[in-house]
């Protein structure tokens, strides 16, 4: 057996967890692409969404994405801001030795997502439920968010273990998300409370407002359904690079299935569902395996 392989079996074997998930994930996997394959064959646009009662993103593609962009921007500034104020000790934003940033990183997401449901009232009162700010189904939404989740992450994980394996034979270092990496040094509960708080509630809820409601929608206008869900899914994958490189293909993939059943439910309830189960996937066998 070469390094490389030695490598990826061990990294394999310190995420038995996640292959557990990913085995009783698998029956739903197929069953979805399955389906895709039986649209595929037929050579037929993708399916219309299940709600078509909404008009189309009442502002264009170049108006999208500079919100967009302009979001990004003051969500770092915002975390830059809170960070130098817990730094002085004000305001109560200094976080935990374990975790000093993540007070930051909270204000900067909620401030980013406030910023970002003020900026759509500019575009007239349907904006927001629009891009999908409304809770629509939330019993569907839940239930295709569940579904969503189970059916690509035995996609993300094998996209995984492609991606290891690929760095391993270039000795590309393989990272762990900065979160993980928290939560396995650490015995304090209330840095894990935090954290819990932060990557399962707020970052799923901020980036599919950003990704899957902004984003996409407003690229979809210019490009089409398909390419808008492509363009939005390289997009949330490629932001990650510097945190987790192993993680790009993976999160792309996860990307398409967050899209998708954004599109199908105008909604976004579904995505933020699959998200936050992901992030907490990776949270709870991180906590398993680290003996917290």
């Amino acid at each position: 057996m070469s390094d490389v392989q030695a490598e990826t079996v061990d990294s394999l074997a310190s995420i038995w967890w996640l292959l557990v998930a990913v085995a009783i994930c698998l029956p739903v996997c197929v069953w979805a692409f399955w389906r895709i394959g039986q649209w595929w064959v037929t050579d037929r646009p993708l399916p219309l969404p299940l709600d078509r009662a909404y008009p189309a993103v009442p502002f264009s593609a170049w108006a999208g994405v500079a919100l967009f962009v302009g979001l990004q921007i003051l969500s770092v500034l915002l975390a830059m801001v809170a960070s130098a104020l817990g730094d002085l000790g004000l305001f109560g934003l200094g976080g935990p030795p374990d975790a000093p940033a993540t007070p930051a990183l909270l204000v900067g997401g909620i401030g980013t997502l406030v910023a970002g449901l003020l900026a759509l009232k500019a575009f007239g009162p349907k904006a927001q439920r629009t891009v999908g700010v409304r809770a629509g189904n939330v019993t569907q939404g839940v239930r295709l968010g569940v579904i969503a989740f189970a059916a690509i992450l035995p996609v993300c994980v094998a996209a995984l273990v492609v991606s290891i394996s690929a760095l391993r034979l270039v000795q590309a270092p393989v990272q762990t998300h900065p979160v993980l990496e928290t939560v396995q040094r650490t015995r304090d509960p209330s840095v894990v409370a935090l954290l819990c708080v932060q990557a399962v509630i707020v970052a799923p809820v901020v980036e599919e407002f950003l990704f899957r409601g902004l984003l996409m929608w407003a690229l979809a206008r210019a490009t089409g359904m398909i390419a808008a869900l492509v363009v939005s899914s390289v997009l949330f994958a490629v932001i990650h690079v510097t945190a987790e490189p192993q993680a790009v293909a993976p999160l792309f993939f996860l990307g398409m299935a967050l899209g998708y059943v954004a599109y199908r439910t105008r909604s976004l309830v579904a995505p933020i569902i699959a998200h936050g189960l992901f992030n907490a996937l990776m949270i709870s066998g991180t906590l398993l395996t680290s003996g917290s």
